[in-house]
């Protein structure tokens, strides 16, 4: 969980419902259930459910059933309990937030080897695109110092983490990528993007299709943090995250079932709203 959402649940927390009208107390209370259910979906968290780390997967569960209660009292008319729900949720997933920060929680070394070994799949593939575009005769500078680029930042993680340090090789890799997918947007701007990949089974296809989710859901979780959703704009990034969220989902239960081709159909679509709520804030990302 980003410092950035942190902080907005910080000021968030016991803010009081107003009490002239009905509409102004709903908004409230829905405002603090998209908060808790973006804290709830982030990468952070998830991990932390994966990874088995009970303090903190505790607290996201209580969080979980606090924000369904709240919801049942929004739909009933009951404000005031729905806002203390609400209320009850935010407390919790932001403890489990103050506790992955400060190292109380953290990600299990599992959990934080597998989230840097997808990274750095993601990082490969744009990689390739970036040898190709090294060719060009126009571009082909510019591809070559972005090459570099993400060469050294790939170094720096692998480094970081053969010295025991995942979080920060972690941060490091995440760096690469957003440096790869927007330098890489960038200097294809105006061309056909097409790539091309071969998969020995649909199964194998929706793996790769979900790890490209779970890295553009990172994507976007960092564009938050640097401020990139400020005012009505984040209505929108979170209209297109949750829109991928619900998709995700879906393709998840297909793909549970053994039907890898309808899921990874699915989970294009997840994919491509949060490429839309990327291009919202600004990166050029295809």
């Amino acid at each position: 969980m980003t410092g950035f959402l942190a902080a907005v649940l910080a000021a968030t927390v016991g803010a009081q419902a107003p009490g002239d009208g009905a509409d102004q107390r709903r908004r409230l209370v829905e405002q603090k259930i998209r908060l808790v259910d973006i804290l709830i979906n982030s990468p952070a968290a998830r991990g932390a459910a994966e990874g088995h780390e009970a303090d903190a997967r505790a607290l996201i569960e209580q969080g979980h059933q606090a924000v369904d209660d709240a919801r049942k009292a929004l739909a009933d008319g009951r404000f005031d309990e729905a806002a203390k729900l609400a209320d009850d949720a935010l407390r919790s997933v932001s403890s489990a937030a103050r506790r992955m920060s400060s190292g109380e929680g953290a990600l299990s070394e599992s959990a934080q080897r597998k989230n840097l070994q997808d990274l750095g799949d993601q990082v490969g593939m744009y990689r390739s695109s970036i040898e190709e575009l090294a060719k060009d005769p126009q571009k082909g500078t510019g591809a070559k110092a972005l090459l570099r680029r993400v060469d050294g930042l790939t170094a720096e993680s692998k480094q970081l983490a053969e010295a025991g340090r995942l979080g920060e090789a972690g941060k490091k890799m995440a760096e690469a990528y957003k440096t790869a997918v927007e330098e890489l947007s960038r200097l294809r701007a105006g061309q056909e993007v097409l790539l091309s990949l071969k998969f020995d089974t649909p199964a194998d296809e929706y793996a790769y299709e979900k790890k490209r989710f779970a890295s553009n859901e990172i994507m976007v979780d960092m564009m938050i943090a640097e401020g990139r959703a400020a005012g009505d704009k984040r209505r929108l990034v979170d209209g297109f995250v949750e829109e991928g969220r619900r998709l995700g989902t879906q393709a998840e239960e297909q793909a549970k079932t053994g039907q890898h081709a309808e899921a990874v159909k699915l989970m294009e679509q997840a994919s491509a709203q949060l490429v839309r709520a990327l291009q919202s804030m600004g990166v050029p990302v295809f």
